[in-house]
């Protein structure tokens, strides 16, 4: 009888238990602000950017797992999050890097169920 009752109590406890990932409730959210380089490298103009790309990895992934669009005043959200830590990355112009990108990262650990992270603004370079 005993046994019965510990192996439903481990079944249920480690069968609720989730990973990092989608179908929680947690958010990741923030803004991305642009600086618009000019033929000198200077900058030209700068402001929050709509429609960039940005990306959210779950765990210790090394791959895409989700993107974004940002909304017209640079903000993005990745919603239906469970706890855990994440990667939030954008690429951002570099004239001197292979291929004139760089990734910017940010991580991120969501440690409550129903948690809103807001990260600190993503500041890129467009060419």
């Amino acid at each position: 009888m005993y046994r019965i009752f510990i192996y439903f109590y481990l079944l249920t406890f480690f069968a609720c238990s989730k990973e990092a990932g989608s179908g929680g409730f947690a958010e990741i959210s923030g803004r991305v602000y642009a600086y618009n380089l000019n033929s000198t490298g200077g900058i030209a103009d700068s402001s929050y950017i709509g429609d960039e790309r940005i990306f959210i990895s779950y765990g210790d992934h090394t791959i895409i797992d989700d993107e974004a669009r940002t909304s017209y005043d640079g903000s993005y959200r990745f919603n239906n999050l469970n706890k855990g830590d994440y990667t939030v990355f954008i690429f951002s112009y570099c004239g001197k890097c292979p291929l004139n990108q760089e990734v910017i990262i940010k991580k991120v650990t969501i440690t409550e169920k129903k948690q809103d992270v807001k990260l600190d603004d993503f500041k890129i370079f467009i060419n």
